[in-house]
């Protein structure tokens, strides 16, 4: 009875490490889509000057490196 439960646990620690690493799987897949748009995202920066950029005061003898 006890060799029964024993393997009982083990199949159920078995499935449950397969379920975490498909979700795992399905969370990084859905990381990766979202970082096509970082593109996207760090022009909207640059054009808000928080990323690079030219700011409007800056000293004409020694300008920003962009």
């Amino acid at each position: 009875m006890s060799d029964f439960i024993f393997y009982l646990a083990i199949l159920l620690i078995t499935v449950l490490g397969i379920l975490y690493f498909l979700k795992q799987l399905k969370i990084s897949k859905e990381i990766a889509l979202q970082d096509t748009t970082l593109d996207n995202l760090e022009e909207k920066l640059k054009k808000h000057k928080l990323i690079g950029g030219r700011h409007k005061r800056t000293n004409k003898k020694n300008p920003p490196i962009v």
